[in-house]
């Protein structure tokens, strides 16, 4: 009996320390965001959630050195940055912030699950419009509303300092952690395509954003359509097919109106923001 009451006090224990450790975005307090690029200059940048596995040092002209949770994969940089949930106060014009990278409708929400959060994308923006903050939601840079409580603020929970515009950042440094994490990466999207009593899709091409690598899934999608409306998420999952690719996925759908006129419609992974010069592969 014991022997039972030490297991369980043990496992509670450890179920305890688990959720201290995760914020409600289940983001760690020794995670950060990094990427290949600063965000002055930018629009938005891609960040990814990582591990500092050899902190910055003048030999290595302040590079760090950092694992992707989503691959496992190292890379240096000097781009990275420890965050945390932001605070309503702290929601101001120009204050960089970082936000999960999946959308409800035309606002982006915080991640659900843990795997989602920790291998699925995250950008970086400034917040340019709080005039909705009163319905639960600003705008960053490059036009995309995002929910209160998907907002991260630059700084640790110890360090309530904000970045805003230019400011100074104070980050924490991070004790070398290494971690065995699971390959796992899946950008979603989700969008209304049309309406139309007489919907049929003429051609449907599913594939890599960046190369020329595709799948005809014309009779997928027209097996879904249902009473002249589709609504379509450009995911394999959605489709029932398994395309590999380390690079964005793309859906072409071409349908012909009413009016007898052909229109396409493409759909991808952060469609909005992407393609540009700025643009970041997979590697």
């Amino acid at each position: 009996m014991l022997k039972k009451i030490i297991i369980f006090i043990a496992l509670l224990s450890a179920a305890m320390i688990y959720a201290q450790v995760e914020d409600k975005h289940f983001i760690q307090k020794d995670d950060y965001f990094v990427s290949d690029r600063d965000i002055q200059g930018n629009t938005w940048i891609r960040v990814n959630v990582a591990k500092m596995i050899e902190a910055p040092t003048e030999a290595t002209r302040n590079e760090g050195k950092f694992m992707m949770i989503d691959d496992g994969k190292e890379e240096w940089t000097t781009h990275y940055w420890q965050s945390r949930i932001a605070l309503e106060s702290e929601l101001k014009l120009g204050t960089i912030v970082i936000a999960f990278d999946y959308a409800t409708g035309d606002t982006y929400v915080p991640p659900k699950e843990r795997d989602n959060a920790r291998t699925g994308s995250w950008f970086m923006a400034k917040i340019t419009d709080i005039s909705t903050l009163y319905k639960g939601y600003v705008m960053v840079s490059g036009g995309y509303n995002v929910r209160k409580d998907n907002i991260r603020v630059i700084g640790t929970a110890e360090n309530m300092t904000v970045k805003v515009a230019d400011a100074p950042v104070k980050q924490a440094p991070s004790e070398v952690v290494k971690v065995d994490v699971p390959v796992k990466k899946e950008i979603v999207i989700q969008k209304e395509a049309f309406q139309d009593p007489n919907l049929k899709i003429v051609k449907a091409m599913y594939g890599d954003f960046l190369e020329d690598n595709s799948m005809d899934v014309t009779d997928i999608l027209n097996a879904k359509v249902k009473d002249g409306n589709l609504k379509v998420t450009c995911t394999d999952a959605f489709l029932g097919v398994n395309f590999r690719t380390a690079n964005e996925k793309s859906l072409q759908l071409q349908y012909q109106t009413k009016d007898g006129i052909f229109e396409t419609v493409v759909m991808q992974g952060m469609s909005a923001k992407l393609p540009d010069k700025y643009h970041r592969k997979v590697k």
